[in-house]
């Protein structure tokens, strides 16, 4: 019996240029801006058994509505500031008037959050290196 071929596109695996691939279909292009490492998303993804194409999509499109609320909250005047001095006022200033915060990768560890809660968070771990005498 042959199977779908929509069967065989749910079921192929994610790489970091399907990732980008499928959130430039569902989100807006204005989204995916910066550097993002889609490679290290991977991991994350498949500590939830998320792995293919068809459950990422699953995942992306439950939330989508809600994710795209998240992203055009404004900001507060202290993470404006902050912002501003960090990635400078040009963008800052275009992502305020288009109403848009977070890039893919963003989207995407929210989207876990949104479904796994705070299994999903994850910190970056700065460790200071003993300094040498």
């Amino acid at each position: 019996m042959p199977i779908a071929a929509r069967k065989l596109r749910a079921a192929e695996s994610l790489t970091p240029a399907l990732l980008q691939s499928l959130m430039r279909k569902i989100f807006p292009k204005k989204n995916g801006y910066g550097e993002a490492s889609f490679e290290e998303l991977l991991p994350e993804l498949a500590r939830f058994n998320i792995k293919t194409r068809g459950r990422f999509v699953a995942l992306m499109t439950h939330h989508r509505k809600r994710l795209l609320r998240i992203d055009s909250e404004p900001l507060d005047a202290w993470h404006e500031r902050y912002y501003r001095s960090e990635l400078g006022d040009r963008f800052v200033s275009d992502a305020l008037r288009r109403r848009y915060w977070f890039a893919y990768p963003a989207l995407i560890r929210i989207a876990l959050e949104l479904e796994f809660g705070d299994k999903a968070v994850t910190y970056d771990r700065f460790e200071a290196s003993p300094e040498k005498v």
